[in-house]
C-alpha cells in the first residue's frame, strides 16, 4: 500500500497500461491513414503481431483492477458512492465525449466542403451520436464502466452468497461464453445465440476480484497465458478472415473476445507478484498513474491531428509512430492537468 491507501501493483498497472494503449493506437492510427497500409504492408503485418503482447492486455488489466477494488467485500459501496462513480463517467462523456463527436462533425463537413464550420445543428447531431455510442472507439471503455458500476451491487450480492468455488465457476462459465459465442459470430458471420452473449467487461471485472483474492502466478497460469498469447499472435500472423471476409486476426485479441483473457490474467498476476514497489509521490511514475485515465481519454486526439494536418506520407512510419506516441503522452498529461484547474473537472479525470 501507498501512504494514501493505493495498491502499488495497481498503480504500476495503470502507468504501463496507459503507455501500452498509447503505443497501440499510435500503430493503429497510422495503419488506418489513407495510403500507408498499402505502401507498408509488411511493416504493419509485423506490428499486427507485436501489438498483441505489447498492448492487448492493458484494457483487460484496467477492468480487472476495477473489479479487484470495487468488488472487495471489505470496501463499502453504498448507492451514493456508486452514483458518484456513474456521474463521473457520465460527466466525461458529456464533456470529452461530446467534444470528440463535435470534432467528427467538423471533420465530415471539412471533407465534403473544405470549410471548417461549427453550427448549432452539429451540436444536436453530436449529442445524438454520443447517446447512441457513436463516438471515438476507445470511449467504449467509459460506457462499459457505467454499466459495470450499475451492475456492481448485484455482482457483490452474488459474491457475498457464493462460495469461492461457485464464484470461480461463474467466472469460468462467463469466459467460456465469451470465447465461444462472439468468436463464432465473428468467424462464421452469424448471430449465434445472441441471448447468451456477454460483455467482456463484466467477465474481466469479476475475474479481477477472483484473481486478486485467490490466484497467484504459477506455472499453470503462465502456461495458459503463453498458449493464449500464441493463439492470438498466430491468428494475426496468418491474417485469418471470417466467412464474410472481415479480418479476424486483430479482433480475437480484443477484450470482447475471450482468447486473450488467459494472457491478460498472467500479466495482471505478474503485476501482483512483482510490482509491489513504491513509487515516489512526486516521481514520473506516480504522476503518470494519477494521469492515466486522462492519458487514455485524450491520446487519440494527437494521432488524429497528426493524420489530419501533417504530410504524414513524407515521414518514415516508425518515426511518425514514435512522434505520435511521445506527443500523445505529453499532450494528454498537459490537457489532463489543465482541465483539473477547472472546478467541474477537478475530481473527474
Amino acid at each position: 500500500m501507498t501512504e494514501h491507501g493505493k495498491i502499488y501493483c495497481f498503480e504500476w498497472a495503470r502507468v504501463l497500461g496507459a503507455l501500452a494503449i498509447v503505443a497501440l493506437h499510435s500503430m493503429r492510427v497510422t495503419e488506418l491513414a489513407p495510403g500507408l497500409a498499402a505502401a507498408h504492408a509488411r511493416l504493419f503485418g509485423v506490428e499486427a503481431v507485436l501489438q498483441i503482447p505489447l498492448a492487448r492486455w492493458a484494457v483487460p488489466a484496467f477492468l480487472m483492477v476495477s473489479g479487484a477494488l470495487l468488488l472487495d467485500p471489505g470496501r463499502e459501496m453504498p448507492p451514493r458512492k456508486i452514483g458518484r462513480h456513474v456521474w463521473r463517467m457520465a460527466f466525461v462523456l458529456l464533456t470529452v465525449g461530446l467534444a470528440f463527436c463535435l470534432m467528427e462533425q467538423v471533420a465530415d463537413v471539412r471533407a465534403q466542403t473544405g470549410a471548417t464550420t461549427l453550427t448549432w445543428g452539429m451540436f444536436g447531431r453530436a449529442l445524438l451520436n454520443l447517446l447512441e455510442g457513436n463516438s471515438w472507439d476507445h470511449l467504449w471503455y467509459v460506457y462499459a464502466l457505467i454499466g459495470l458500476y450499475l451492475l456492481t451491487p448485484f455482482i457483490r450480492g452474488f459474491q457475498a452468497r457464493a462460495t469461492r468455488r461457485q464464484f470461480g465457476l461463474a467466472v469460468v462459465l462467463a469466459w467460456a461464453l465469451l470465447c465461444l459465442v462472439p468468436l463464432a459470430n465473428l468467424v462464421l458471420n452469424v448471430n449465434l445465440y445472441q441471448f447468451v452473449d456477454l460483455s467482456g467487461a463484466v467477465v474481466y471485472y469479476m475475474l479481477g476480484r477472483y484473481a486478486y483474492e485467490y490466484l497467484e502466478l504459477d506455472w499453470r497460469i503462465v502456461l495458459a497465458g503463453v498458449a493464449s498469447l500464441a493463439l492470438c499472435c498466430l491468428s494475426a500472423g496468418l491474417g485469418l478472415r471470417s466467412a464474410a471476409g472481415a479480418e479476424v486476426a486483430g479482433a480475437v485479441a480484443l477484450p470482447q473476445y475471450g482468447l486473450v483473457m488467459p494472457f491478460s490474467l498472467m500479466v495482471f498476476l505478474a503485476f501482483k507478484r512483482f510490482a509491489n514497489r513504491p513509487q515516489r509521490e512526486r516521481g514520473i511514475a506516480a504522476g503518470l498513474a494519477r494521469d492515466s485515465f486522462g492519458i487514455y481519454l485524450f491520446h487519440p486526439l494527437f494521432g488524429h491531428l497528426a493524420i489530419w494536418f501533417t504530410n504524414y506520407g513524407a515521414i518514415p512510419v516508425p518515426a511518425l509512430q514514435l512522434g505520435i506516441f511521445v506527443v500523445g503522452v505529453l499532450g494528454s498529461v498537459a490537457i489532463t492537468r489543465l482541465l483539473r484547474l477547472l472546478p467541474g473537472f477537478r475530481d473527474k479525470i
